[in-house]
Formats: structure tokens, C-alpha cells, sequence
């Protein structure tokens, strides 16, 4: 098994005969990346680390990803082929960790201005992919233009139909974005081929280009919207063909689930009637979305077939598992092994063309993606009963008797688990006084699962991939037990039980400080790696600081309260002085009895150089879990007499 956190790799002497198999998968492409996964899991990755993906791609069978950096370069060129100075630019282009929603057209100049020694650096980065993916047999999909345009193109255009776009109400104004109305077909055609022509000059031949027109945006459609939507595709398509006449749309049907009010049947085929069938790819990559393992039909939340298959269009079976790059412990094996044999035998998948991989961010929950890729060569339902001891064998070397009731119970619980939206924990919340657990399951099921889990570790604790996952699962569950300290905590200052309240608050912080501990044994879960990351790529000094405020606001306050926290890991370094400290001024003010000032606080965490502070040591990593997991019984035993009370219904 080669996977993101490591590999088990134990080959023979002499590999033993075998009769040749050809096996052939059922699907032209099986594409890879959601568009966001370059601003929450590879924003910061260098060409080593972008190496090791590509062979990861390839030992996978992944031929379609998403190319999306360095376009930066060439967009730079562009506006500035049309007149726009270099000092507009720099009020245009994000930070780099926001990047992706400046792409789409959601935000502009957010964490601005874009450092030139990134803009340069990666693009000599995306010469070495896309030179790497073609010698893989790969077909990466490219950017296009899709309508967003510098607040100055209104000086060299001042005629042009231009519409602003607040995404959020809740946004800063000054990053509110500008888009050239598609009704403006020549115009828009214009600066699609430039962009094109210039792309292919610098980086060489792509075929499929992504233009995400209208992602969580309003349409600015007139009375007769039918029309307008099919003109507006026009516009897109003859924009890519003004560059690459062999040029094929690639384009995200995230829009039509996100506002499925709008895009209602009508909606959808007005606007893909315009676009020939074999010049077009849907990526429907969110069909797991608030799917239950329960669900008699496996494909009952899907777009596909509430959306009459796109109408012909050529179109990509997906699912997205995780969003703002959260890793928790969760998916839907059930699902994954079902849903895509169910749509390949379908009579109504009309132009499928293949299956996708679309996370928001990456390197989390490694079952999840090794039997994504595995249904990516399988017509036929896979059978979890074989697949799942087979695959202990591959990553641990062996599937004892408790690792196989540890995964059993898992496939009962976290990996059944029915929602896919952003998942946190109630300790990686902004601290209130009702604090809510968002999807992370700590059922009976799941702290079970990991107390067998736990029990094989004499015979499998120096294996590398048993030990990352013992330190995920026993986090969670732990990090289960932490929520109820703090609900108690809480419940207990309502009832003006002080003495109470500091006890579980106090139980809860120094809990965290060992989940800490035990995930800083893993170098890619620690905070330190994700600045250090960022901080590479700085030419100097400020860069650094930049840098350093840029990687670390994404994963937590975003930019505004609606997303706050939306990114948030489970990380050392993360835990301890960001979540604990946060939990920290919250109750030390109720304990002083005054409004706790959490929003000033984040922003001076931001605004602040990042000094990690030491964490604790672990000098056994099994007895550690071990005993964590039973100072947390104990709790359950010594807190009987108080539970119903302070904590009740918990989920």
C-alpha cells in the first residue's frame, strides 16, 4: 500500500508466476480534484510533494485531474494585454491560500496582493506537472476563462455589461468580484482566446478546459431566461473554441444543487442545449451527498437523475466526501461500493463517461480513497466482507481477529456515516454556551470500534499505517469525550454551579493537550508543517509573515463569521494553541464574569507571528491512547450522579 501518509511495501525475493489478466475500466476517464482542493490540501505544495501525488495518481489509475496552478502567470499577461497596470492587478488577485474562489469568481483581492515570487514560482511549478501528467498518459484539466474580471477593465471597457457579485452577504466589500456579462460575446471570446493561446504557448497542449460560470452566484438573466441561460453557454463555449477548436468545456455541476431553485430542469437544459454533446463534461461530483448507508436506492440524491443525465452531455459519476478539507474520521463505504455499479447499469446514464474523485482537501481518511479507486475499475459492487480484510492485510500486514471487529464496527459507524457537509468537533468551534458537535460521529458503535483497534496493537504498533490510524481514531473518540466535558461545563455555569464547571472545563483543556501530544507524532498533522509549507515559498522576511497569516487564516477564521472554522483540522499545534487558547479566554471570562472577546482574540492569533508552544511528550505511543481513553471512563464513572442533569440527549 502506497497512500499520502506512507507506505507498506514487502515484496518477495522472487515475485511468484502469475497468468497475464488484463483488466480494463469501465470508464474513459476517472478524474480527480475538486477545484477547492488547491486552496485547502495543495495551496503550498512543492515539486517533491507534487511528485509524490502524481505517482500516487498513477498507481491509482487517476487519468483526469485538475491542473489549476500557475495560471496566475498568463492571467497577469492577459489584463495586462488589455491595458491594465500592474498596480490594478495588485487589487485584483487573492492571497494564495484563497485562490481557487478568486478563479471562480466568488472573491477578488481577499489577503491581496499576490507576491510576484509566487506568481513566477508556480509557474515554472505547472511546467513540471503537466510535463509529469502527459508522461503519464494523463488528460489534466486545464483553466478557460469563465467571466471574472479586474474592477479597471470598466476603465479600458466603460461600455462593457459588467455585474458585481457579493458572495456572502457577511463578506468585506473591497473583495467583492466583477463579471463580465456573458451577453458580451465578443468581448468575452476575446479574452478566452487570448487566454487560451497564451496558457498553451507557456505550458504546453491541453484538450479540456474547466470554466465554472455562475458557481454559487446569481444569473443575471431578463425576462426570458431560457434564452439568456442558452446564450450565456454559447458565449463560454466560443470562448474556449476562439483558442483550441479541438477545445472540450469541463465544467462543475456543483451550481445546479448549490441554487436548485433556479436551476431547475428548464433552467439546466436551456443552458446546455447551445453546447455540442461530445464538447462538453459535466463533473456531477457531489452524488454522496447526504446519502445514507440506509437508502434503499444508492442513487436517490443524485443530480445525474434528477437532471436527466445532463441531458446528453457527456458527464463524470462523483462524489466530493469531504469539505473545507476536514479530517475527521467519516465516510460511506456502502455507498462508495454500491452507487457507482447501480449508475453504470442504469439504462438512464445516457453519456457517462467516467468516475471522480472530488474532495475539497486531500490526505485524510486513506479506506476512503483506496476503495474510490478501486471502484473506478470495477463494474460490479464490491464486496466489503473481502475487500476490507484484504485491504488490513495490505496497509498493517495482517488483520487480526480485533482488527477485524475494529473495522466491522467501523463500517457500523463512522465509515456508514450519512453526512458529508463540513464536520467538526464541538472543541474546534468558536466557544459558545450551547457548544454543537457538527457530523463527527462518537457513537457507542465508534468508541468501540476503537477499543478493539487499540487491543491489536502489541503485534501491530510498529507498523507506521496502524499507528497513523490509531492516532485518528483514538483522537476522535477522545475528542468525543472532550465535547461532553465542555457541554457540562457549560450547562453547569447556566446553573450557576462554578466549582463544577472549572472542573470539566479543566478536565476538557488538559484532555486536549494530550490529543495534542499523541497527533504531533505524526509530522503530517502538525500546524508547523503546513506554515513552514507557506513559508517556502517567500523571496523574504515579510513574505514570510505574509505567508504565515495567509496559510493559517484559511483553516480558521476564513474571512468572515459564516465560514468561520469551516476549515478546521485536527492538527497539532492547531489544538493546542489555537482551540485550547480560544476555549481558554472563554471560560476565564466567564469565570470573571464579563463578555469573552473571541473575535479580537482570533484576529491577534492572525495578525500575531506563529511561535508554536512545546507540546507534550509522548514517549509511548500505545500506552498513551491507552491510557487516555481510560481516564475517560473514568469520568463517565465518577460523573453518573451529574449527567442526566448537565448533559442529557447528547449527539
Amino acid at each position: 500500500m502506497v497512500c499520502w501518509s506512507g507506505r507498506r511495501v514487502s515484496l518477495p525475493v522472487r515475485l511468484p508466476d502469475r497468468s497475464e489478466r488484463k483488466v480494463v475500466s469501465p470508464y474513459r476517464f476517472v478524474q480527480y480534484y475538486n477545484v477547492c482542493t488547491y486552496g485547502y490540501t495543495t495551496a503550498f505544495w512543492d515539486w517533491n510533494r507534487w511528485e509524490r501525488e502524481l505517482d500516487w495518481m498513477a498507481l491509482h489509475g487517476i487519468n483526469m485531474p485538475l491542473a489549476m496552478e500557475g495560471q496566475e502567470a498568463i492571467w497577469q499577461r492577459v489584463w495586462k494585454s488589455f491595458g491594465i497596470t500592474q498596480a490594478e492587478l495588485d487589487r485584483y488577485f487573492t492571497g494564495p491560500a484563497y485562490l481557487p474562489w478568486h478563479r471562480m469568481g466568488n472573491i477578488d483581492y481577499y489577503e491581496g496582493p499576490l507576491p510576484q515570487g509566487w506568481i513566477d514560482q508556480k509557474c515554472t511549478l505547472q511546467k513540471k506537472i503537466m510535463d509529469r501528467m502527459r508522461e503519464l498518459g494523463m488528460c489534466p484539466v486545464v483553466p478557460a476563462f469563465a467571466g471574472s474580471v479586474p474592477e479597471a477593465f470598466k476603465r479600458i471597457h466603460p461600455q462593457a455589461r459588467l455585474f458585481t457579485e457579493l458572495w456572502s452577504s457577511e463578506m468585506p466589500r473591497q473583495s467583492k468580484s466583477l463579471i463580465l456579462h456573458p451577453g458580451e460575446t465578443d468581448l468575452y471570446c476575446e479574452i478566452g482566446e487570448r487566454f487560451i493561446l497564451e496558457y498553451r504557448k507557456e505550458f504546453g497542449p491541453a484538450h479540456y478546459y474547466l470554466a465554472d460560470t455562475f458557481n454559487e452566484m446569481s444569473v443575471p438573466v431578463g425576462p426570458q431566461p431560457e434564452q439568456d441561460l442558452a446564450r450565456f453557454a454559447s458565449t463560454v463555449y466560443r470562448s474556449i473554441q476562439a483558442g483550441d477548436p479541438d477545445g472540450v468545456w469541463v465544467m462543475q455541476g456543483w451550481l445546479f444543487r448549490n441554487d436548485p431553485n433556479f436551476w431547475n430542469n428548464r433552467a439546466i437544459a436551456a443552458f446546455l442545449s447551445s453546447v455540442p454533446n461530445e464538447r462538453m463534461v459535466i463533473l456531477d461530483y457531489s452524488n454522496d451527498f447526504n446519502a445514507s448507508q440506509k437508502d434503499a436506492d444508492p442513487t436517490s440524491h443524485n443530480e445525474w437523475k434528477d437532471h436527466e443525465s445532463f441531458f446528453g452531455k457527456q458527464w463524470i459519476n462523483g462524489m466530493i466526501h469531504t469539505f473545507g478539507g476536514n479530517n475527521n474520521v467519516k465516510g460511506n463505504l456502502a455507498l462508495i461500493t454500491s452507487q457507482p455499479a447501480v449508475v453504470l447499469a442504469s439504462p438512464k446514464r445516457k453519456n457517462l463517461v467516467g468516475w471522480g474523485m472530488d474532495p475539497e482537501g486531500t490526505e485524510n481518511n486513506e479506506v476512503v480513497y483506496e476503495l474510490m479507486t478501486d471502484i473506478g475499475w470495477s463494474e460490479q459492487k464490491i464486496d466489503l466482507d473481502d475487500w476490507i480484510p484484504a485491504y488490513c492485510r495490505a496497509r498493517y500486514g495482517d488483520c487480526p481477529s480485533a482488527i477485524a471487529e475494529a473495522w466491522r464496527l467501523l463500517r457500523a459507524s463512522a465509515y456508514s456515516w450519512h453526512s458529508t457537509w463540513n464536520t467538526r468537533h464541538a472543541w474546534q468551534s468558536r466557544p459558545s454556551l450551547e457548544p454543537q458537535s457538527v457530523g463527527v460521529d462518537t457513537t457507542p458503535e465508534f468508541h468501540q470500534a476503537v477499543e478493539r483497534f487499540v487491543e491489536s496493537g502489541g503485534s501491530l504498533q510498529s507498523n507506521v499505517l496502524y499507528r497513523n490510524d490509531l492516532i485518528e481514531l483514538v483522537t476522535q473518540s477522545i475528542g468525543g469525550r472532550v465535547d461532553e466535558q465542555l457541554i457540562k461545563a457549560c450547562r453547569a455555569h447556566k446553573a450557576q454551579l462554578g466549582e463544577l464547571r472549572d472542573k470539566c472545563a479543566k478536565r476538557a483543556l488538559d484532555m486536549l493537550l494530550r490529543v495534542d501530544a499523541l497527533m504531533n507524532q505524526r509530522p503530517d498533522r502538525r500546524l508547523e508543517t503546513w506554515i513552514s509549507a507557506a513559508q517556502n515559498w517567500a523571496v523574504g522576511d515579510d513574505d514570510k509573515s505574509y505567508y504565515d497569516r495567509d496559510c493559517r487564516r484559511l483553516i480558521t477564521y476564513w474571512g468572515w463569521p459564516e465560514l468561520n472554522d469551516y476549515g478546521s483540522r485536527v492538527w497539532s499545534g492547531l489544538i493546542r494553541d489555537y482551540y485550547v487558547g480560544r476555549w481558554r479566554v472563554f471560560f476565564e471570562a466567564l469565570q470573571a464574569r464579563r463578555h469573552p472577546s473571541l473575535e479580537i482574540w482570533e484576529e491577534g492569533w492572525l495578525l500575531s507571528p506563529y511561535v508554536a508552544s512545546t507540546p507534550l511528550l509522548v514517549s509511548d505511543l500505545l500506552a498513551e491512547a491507552r491510557s487516555m481513553l481510560a481516564e475517560c471512563q473514568r469520568w463517565d464513572s465518577k460523573d453518573s450522579m451529574t449527567s442526566s442533569v448537565l448533559l442529557g440527549p447528547f449527539s
